[in-house]
């Protein structure tokens, strides 16, 4: 995990955390070591930092944000995606169950799929080989899309849901966990 978002579930943990705490937390000696990395990330300093996290601004990548003392967290939310596969976060947030192993929420806004239609919301979680979700989001040819998964003898085949053809050019990115649709 990068060390920004680190520092971002730290906040998320103590709203109050001073830059000496965050240090020691972190395994550093000194503070000024916590400013390089807010410097770094094009923060002013940790005050604006605290605001970006704390007002959903800035969401820490790779786990999801547990909200202190509650059953629940904040999942990112991404209606688009860079051409490599990677999420853009525009600062929308979903509040979901806690202990998932959830990374992000899709506003997918694709053709209608079998048990999917746009605007649905996809729980998705990084690949796991023993995962039995039947469903996937792949970097296509064309973008970020829905496909089938298929594993067979620890062969991973992914099926595009409409054609039922095999993609051979796809990579899985994340699986999908849990769909949310609201009526």
């Amino acid at each position: 995990m990068r060390v920004i978002d680190r520092i971002a579930n730290l906040i998320l943990e103590d709203p109050l955390i001073t830059a000496n705490r965050l240090a020691h937390r972190l395994g550093y000696a000194e503070e000024k070591t916590v400013y390089y990395w807010l410097h770094k990330a094009n923060f002013s300093g940790l005050t604006a930092f605290k605001k970006a996290v704390l007002h959903g601004q800035f969401l820490p990548q790779g786990t999801m944000a547990e909200e202190p003392g509650s059953l629940y967290g904040r999942l990112p939310i991404t209606d688009e995606w860079t051409l490599d596969g990677q999420p853009i976060f525009r600062g929308d947030t979903f509040a979901v169950s806690g202990g998932s192993p959830a990374e992000l929420i899709w506003r997918y806004s694709g053709p209608a799929l079998p048990t999917i239609l746009p605007q649905d919301l996809l729980v998705l979680a990084r690949i796991d080989p023993n995962a039995t979700s039947p469903w996937v989001v792949a970097r296509t040819k064309t973008g970020v899309e829905v496909r089938m998964a298929i594993t067979h003898s620890a062969n991973f085949i992914a099926i595009h849901p409409i054609t039922l053809q095999r993609d051979n050019q796809c990579r899985p990115l994340y699986q999908i966990l849990q769909l949310i649709r609201h009526y």
